[in-house]
């Protein structure tokens, strides 16, 4: 087990952080009108409209 660290550890480290920084990603971003980022930028585009005098869209 030692020798597998020695040889693969810093290649490891990478994949694992590599998986760590994709799950926050998709975390954050999401895939459905629940995540973060369409929520901020659906309440971006509706103040755009509503702030330019129009209707917001959907609305």
């Amino acid at each position: 087990m030692d020798e597998i660290f020695k040889q693969y550890g810093s290649t490891i480290i990478t994949v694992l952080a590599i998986v760590a920084v994709i799950g926050i990603i998709t975390l954050v971003i999401g895939s459905d009108t629940s995540s973060i980022v369409y929520k901020a930028f659906s309440e971006l585009i509706s103040n755009f409209y509503f702030n330019a005098g129009g209707m917001a869209p959907g609305a």
